[in-house]
């Protein structure tokens, strides 16, 4: 059903300051946006902006409630999955006993048709299913640094077994792999249709609750982490470490410095062939 990830979302307390941002940092592209209504995902209303780079997306909202956001970060907020279609995914999905906010789905200034999950359901997190356009409009422009695609959206778990069984049962997913973090706690990787999560469970899971699942970053695909260090560098970006670790599931990674992010937590991946 989950054809690949659309796009992260974020919330930021400077719309243009962010764009801005993506465009230096990555070469992106400010492909549309505007004045957003009051929505369940974002109850206070506000603006947004699509970005663009290499070939993959990401959403900038600044809702007019900032009350707890920081200025000059990027606070993770929801991720878009592409299904082929909505209605027949929302009926299959509902069969499935998840629920959706609204009574349907609605389109977006770029042409895609959306639909959030109430987060009841999917675990407090905010998540849409999307249908893109027939024609190009919702591809990526192909600007900036050559990422191909989203790999996963990370998420933090107080139970790491709970939240994997969630994943295997709710989107008849697969795990193909974990264990052992380097950070001191645990992580594990399903998959479920042609996407993938990476869950964490911290050492330290005492600010986490029972039954919310939190955005923690996102990883990027790329064809060669060295190769596009480079580019990064020359943009301000700055990485963790000089070379990737190879982690459980034999995907190369390299985190970016957070000081250089906006304080979010995103990686470079290169995957198996």
């Amino acid at each position: 059903m989950f054809q690949k990830i659309q796009h992260i979302g974020y919330y930021t307390t400077d719309l243009d300051g962010a764009v801005g941002w993506f465009e230096k940092s990555f070469g992106a592209v400010n492909a549309g946006g505007g004045p957003m209504q009051q929505s369940y995902a974002v109850p206070s209303g506000g603006r947004n902006a699509y970005v663009r780079f290499g070939h993959v997306e990401a959403e900038i909202i600044e809702p007019s409630d900032k009350t707890e956001l920081t200025a000059g970060r990027l606070a993770m907020h929801h991720v878009g999955y592409v299904v082929a279609d909505i209605e027949q995914s929302t009926a299959a999905l509902i069969a499935k006993g998840f629920k959706f906010a609204g009574d349907s789905a609605r389109t977006n200034v770029m042409g895609q048709q959306l639909r959030y999950f109430d987060s009841s359901s999917v675990n407090g997190a905010l998540v849409h299913i999307t249908q893109l356009p027939a024609s190009s409009g919702s591809e990526a422009a192909g600007s900036g640094i050559d990422i191909d695609r989203i790999v996963h959206a990370g998420y933090r778990v107080k139970d790491l077994d709970k939240a994997i069984a969630w994943y295997v049962d709710n989107y008849d997913g697969e795990l193909i792999g974990g264990g052992p973090s380097r950070t001191g706690g645990r992580n594990a990787f399903v998959n479920f249709g042609n996407v993938q999560v990476e869950l964490i469970q911290p050492p330290d899971t005492s600010s986490l609750s029972d039954d919310v699942h939190d955005m923690d970053h996102v990883g990027y695909v790329v064809g060669d982490i060295p190769t596009c260090m480079g580019g990064c560098q020359e943009r301000g970006l700055q990485f963790v470490a000089d070379t990737p670790n190879t982690n459980s599931v034999q995907q190369q990674v390299l985190y970016f410095d957070t000081e250089t992010t906006q304080g979010s937590r995103m990686h470079l991946t290169v995957v198996p062939s």
